[in-house]
């Protein structure tokens, strides 16, 4: 038998602990409620944005094992089927309440996705989550999917805006990612499934403002889907190994906009900016925003109900970006100082622009 998908998935580290195959603890007693797996074939991902471990021209032999900075084991589905199944019966305290499968750009992943939602969805009847690319997974496949037993569907724009997706996604990557084709694929989505059950991915510090953020998530709220942000973290072997994580107030002031925004507290419209597009005011009362603080979920994973990715945007032991878990009183005090620290910006699109030329001149991709 091939150890490709459909009958072998990657399994992220975290799922991997607490589904027993390897042994770990998490820092600060975080919990895991999701398990996340990845399609694998021998030929890899046919894409080649610049961020990405799975780049078709990511450098070494790191770029067949991890994503996300950790390696991902190659299980077999069946395996991983029957270590849900005693997590679920068992009462286990990390017992998982979705699967998320996730495809790559590869023809063969069209029938893979297929099949292996199908698959655990017949064994587990949980709810299952498919992380698709438009580019392959047009709508009549998204329909398929829905069929087959997924509950949402996940779709990772990753850029904020067209230029910095063409840049490190698109034709400026060499890669076969197109933004309208992305933003279309949203929509069909959000047709396909329903209001609410999409989730798009936005990775924030890949070269755009607060601003062009928060203007893709008012986007993707008024379409019906919601943001799971993700905080920028150089992957190793990639193009943007190099490239500098943002700062942690940008990516606060950008979590507590995608909180009002996709909770219809606010829009966009109401927010102020200075000139670096830096948001300055989120247009709710103060007694609001301070509550809204206070209580931490702004700063918790934003992703489908269930998901928490723990330590997927940093190193256990570090200040966490996105919270597994509820901010403690001390958390929130941090998060408070860091939402008014206001640096000029050093990783603006042109920075982006600079980095990549100098890579370019001196290792051209080839």
């Amino acid at each position: 038998m091939s150890m490709e998908s459909p009958n072998y998935v990657r399994v992220s580290t975290a799922a991997d602990l607490a589904l027993g195959f390897s042994r770990g603890l998490f820092y600060r007693g975080a919990q895991l409620y999701c398990v996340n797996l990845l399609l694998y074939y021998n030929d890899g991902c046919k894409a080649n944005c610049l961020y990405c471990g799975q780049a078709r021209e990511a450098a070494g032999e790191a770029a067949c094992k991890t994503l996300i900075r950790v390696e991902w084991p190659l299980r077999s589905l069946d395996d991983v089927i029957s270590g849900m199944r005693r997590l679920i019966r068992g009462g286990c305290f990390m017992r998982p309440y979705r699967v998320c499968v996730a495809s790559i750009t590869n023809g063969r992943a069209i029938k893979g996705e297929l099949e292996v939602i199908e698959r655990l969805y017949k064994a587990l009847r949980i709810p299952i989550t498919a992380l698709i690319s438009p580019t392959i997974f047009p709508r009549h496949r998204m329909e398929e999917l829905s069929e087959a037993g997924a509950e949402r569907i996940g779709i990772a724009i990753d850029c904020a805006a067209p230029h910095i997706f063409d840049a490190l996604r698109g034709s400026g990557a060499r890669g076969p990612h197109r933004w309208e084709v992305y933003r279309g694929g949203v929509v069909d989505a959000v047709k396909v499934v329903g209001e609410g059950k999409v989730g798009i991915h936005l990775i924030v510090g890949l070269g755009e403002t607060e601003e062009e953020a928060a203007k893709l998530i008012q986007w993707a709220h008024d379409v019906g889907a919601e943001t799971h942000l993700f905080s920028f973290y150089p992957e190793p072997g990639s193009a943007l190994e190099g490239w500098r994580r943002p700062d942690i107030s940008q990516y606060r002031r950008v979590q507590l906009a995608r909180y009002l925004i996709d909770l219809g507290y606010a829009s966009v419209e109401d927010f102020e900016f200075n000139e670096y597009g830096q948001i300055t005011g989120f247009g709710v009362p103060s007694s609001l925003l301070n509550e809204l603080i206070k209580g931490g979920e702004p700063f918790m994973t934003s992703g489908c109900p269930g998901c928490n990715r723990p330590y997927a945007n940093e190193r256990p032991g570090e200040e966490p970006r996105n919270y597994p878990f509820k901010p403690s009183p001390l958390d929130v005090a941090r998060i408070k100082r860091q939402l008014r620290t206001y640096k000029r910006p050093v990783n603006t699109f042109e920075d982006l622009m600079s980095y990549l030329e100098g890579l370019h001149l001196k290792a051209p991709l080839h």
